[in-house]
């Protein structure tokens, strides 16, 4: 994309833009061609050469030779990453029970997506939904691994293990979200006009996509926590603050994710970016002193050393998050 400014002209009542020349001689225009002037429901004004046909949304077609769950479910959740308004599998034997039993829960993870169409050896997902913002749904992923964080952290100071299936569970809203998310950043990318409907920039994309990507590695690595605490049944006693650090450092990190959108309104960028390298040292901090306590428990079996190795890695992706807002802060002041 390259951007030009013209100065209006005005001949009469009438006003005129020159078209750019490269614009004009790349297209073999001339002073008989006729352009397309279209008028948005933005208020802006689309110019088309003679040529051109907007592509309408295109179904995906696939043969599926190769029936894996994997496959299959690679390419559903590949296809709808990239921005495909729709998908159509078409299989060479009747579709079984399992696999459309299958289809039924992959959907589920995939939030606007519905099976429209079903026939013996097909089927047909589609984007029902109304185009959705993206910074809630985002602050929606990382309010539920804070629900999972908090779970784990609770059971790791009480030993209570009640809740732990049900935080288990949570896993599953947090990739959905990862899903949304980057699917909502690649049509952003493929399309300006519905960049600039939900309000986000190119560097916003790169942004949202890194941080929805460590959240969910965070909460798998909250669960990789609970299986391990599962099998312990007890914890060293020891951990009871470095989990609490841990929680707090989370919190920090979100705070400093979201701050940069609230700034105009209470703080200054000064403010925002001093809170953004507070949580970045407090997450490295507290990944340094569970790495000691790693190293330092060998002695005490393998579920505690890994316990506290995926308790250290939660705390280095929420460094990785506070180096994005640290981004995120001075992008915005350029």
């Amino acid at each position: 994309m390259s951007t030009n400014t013209r100065k209006l002209n005005k001949v009469r009542n009438s006003f005129y833009v020159y078209l750019p020349k490269e614009w004009v001689d790349a297209r073999d225009l001339n002073e008989k061609s006729e352009v397309r002037i279209v008028q948005t429901s933005e208020g802006t004004l689309e110019i088309f050469p003679p040529e051109y046909q907007r592509r309408d949304p295109e179904v995906l077609k696939f043969k599926m030779e190769d029936t894996s769950q994997d496959r299959i479910e690679g390419i559903l959740i590949g296809g709808y990453i990239v921005g495909a308004s729709g998908m159509e599998f078409n299989f060479s034997d009747t579709i079984d029970m399992t696999t459309r039993e299958m289809f039924s829960q992959w959907i589920r993870r995939l939030p606007g997506f519905e099976i429209l169409d079903e026939h013996s050896r097909s089927l047909t997902v589609s984007d029902t939904s109304e185009k959705q913002l993206i910074s809630p749904i985002l602050r929606r992923q990382f309010a539920t691994t804070k629900f999972m964080l908090n779970g784990l952290i609770g059971a790791i100071k009480s030993v209570g293990l009640e809740s732990a299936q049900r935080i288990l569970d949570r896993d599953e809203d947090v990739d959905r979200h990862r899903y949304f998310v980057e699917r909502l950043c690649h049509l952003a990318l493929q399309d300006p006009s519905y960049a600039r409907k939900i309000g986000i920039s190119p560097a916003d994309c790169l942004h949202f996509s890194l941080a929805t990507k460590y959240i969910e590695r965070i909460a798998d690595h909250v669960c990789g926590a609970m299986q391990q605490m599962i099998q312990l049944k007890s914890a060293n006693p020891t951990l009871g603050r470095p989990s609490e650090a841990l929680g707090n450092a989370y919190d920090e990190t979100v705070r400093a994710f979201f701050a940069i959108e609230s700034t105009k309104k209470r703080n200054s960028i000064a403010n925002v970016s001093n809170d953004a390298f507070e949580a970045l040292s407090l997450s490295k901090s507290v990944s340094a002193r569970l790495s000691k306590l790693e190293a330092s428990k060998h002695g005490q079996g393998p579920r505690m050393v890994l316990l506290l190795m995926h308790l250290e890695r939660i705390a280095s992706y929420c460094a990785d998050i506070g180096e994005v807002a640290i981004n995120r802060i001075i992008e915005s002041s350029l």
